[in-house]
């Protein structure tokens, strides 16, 4: 994996360093409890990821910022954003000649004046559907790949060190298909098109850490192995792949993966040199009152502990953080509660199951490897470099 964004770490982060590796060669007994872990604390999430050295996100749309509730809770409780659909290219070059930043810059805005770290959500969905109608009627490869140079460089350009990482590749497999969707750049391009996507990102900015982001590949399945097979053959190849996002949509006792097998997932990937997140993270309902949401919190406690009892495992960002905006309604109909805030922004007992998961991670931070407390280490350093921008 590709560090450079760690040097140079200057005086403080280097002494971060010195303070963590000191503790982590010491006896895990011998530490003073974390004031969040201590009984009766009050920490909200992003406090205690933070110490713990994970992301904690949650996707946005910049319209609702002018939502007192919503940009407080925002602030608050993560550490990090994602553009909800305002990095996609259809929203932010939807003609060749044509960007429209505004949107973004308002997330990215928001982002650095409450010291949040910036996902980039995502350079090209592979879903034909998700192409723009001028990109798909490129009339030649050569045509195509000027188009997505110019597309990657000028996004990924003007956002270098703000946006801390990337989704260059979204959804890259048909749903519910092992097969890779046969759209305007593999038609062209053929498969090379997504190693090619990787190197241009990396070239505009080589401090960006760059991810592959599925749905439906969060157990061992023919679904997981095909997408295990093109992340292995990406790093075989030397392309500047840094992490998985798993998206983590889930559909109570419908899509519903479980524990054992997401940790497996993760540790394939981490067994491959790459850092995981789960990217989307919501749980779809059929009913909403006190008996489901306890069946939801008990789906958030076991699939967010999976992820963040290992090492591995970089962060969560959930799909949205209110039940009063989120894309399930739209999809599947209202009263499908998906997320940890209810629609007045009160945490619901999927919040506490999330807070348990963090608190959990936070309370083996001293047990964790290398893996993990460069991670933590990277997390410091960047928000630090933002503060000092």
């Amino acid at each position: 994996m590709d560090h450079q964004h760690l040097a140079p770490i200057g005086r403080t982060a280097a002494g971060a360093l010195l303070a963590i590796g000191f503790l982590a060669a010491g006896s895990a007994d011998a530490l003073p409890l974390h004031p969040c872990l201590e009984a009766g604390a009050s920490c909200s999430l992003r406090e205690i990821a933070t110490a713990a050295g994970v992301r904690i996100g949650a996707a946005a749309q910049p319209a609702n910022l002018s939502e007192p509730l919503y940009a407080e809770t925002l602030a608050r409780e993560f550490n990090s954003i994602t553009a909800e659909n305002q990095m996609k290219w259809p929203e932010i070059h939807p003609a060749e000649a044509n960007y429209d930043f505004a949107p973004a810059d308002a997330l990215v805005a928001f982002a650095q004046a409450n010291d949040m770290t910036m996902r980039g959500h995502t350079l090209l969905w592979a879903n034909p559907l998700r192409i723009p109608a001028w990109v798909s009627a490129a009339p030649d490869a050569e045509t195509l790949r000027a188009w997505l140079e110019n597309h990657i460089e000028t996004v990924v350009t003007r956002y270098a060190g703000t946006v801390d990482s990337w989704d260059v590749i979204n959804e890259p497999l048909q749903n519910f298909s092992s097969d890779l969707y046969d759209n305007v750049f593999l038609d062209l391009l053929g498969e090379d098109y997504i190693a090619e996507a990787f190197h241009i990102a990396h070239a505009a900015d080589p401090t960006a850490e760059l991810f592959l982001n599925e749905v439906l590949v969060e157990e061992p399945n023919a679904r997981f192995d095909a997408f295990y097979d093109l992340v292995a053959g990406l790093v075989a190849d030397g392309v500047p792949i840094h992490g998985v996002g798993l998206q983590g949509h889930i559909v109570a006792g419908i899509i519903q993966p479980g524990g054992i097998g997401l940790r497996e997932v993760i540790e394939a990937f981490a067994d491959l040199g790459l850092v995981v997140e789960i990217t989307e993270f919501d749980v779809t309902m059929s009913a909403n009152g006190p008996a489901a949401l306890e069946i939801q919190a008990g789906i958030y406690a076991e699939l967010l502990s999976a992820c963040l009892d290992l090492a591995a495992c970089r962060g969560i960002t959930f799909w949205g953080f209110t039940d009063a905006h989120t894309w399930i309604n739209g999809t599947f109909g209202p009263g499908r509660v998906p997320l940890p805030f209810d629609e007045e922004y009160l945490p619901k007992p999927a919040y506490d199951a999330a807070r348990q998961a963090l608190l959990g991670r936070l309370a083996a931070v001293p047990e964790l490897n290398g893996l993990a407390l460069a991670a933590m280490i990277a997390f410091a350093v960047a928000a630090g470099a933002r503060r000092r921008r």
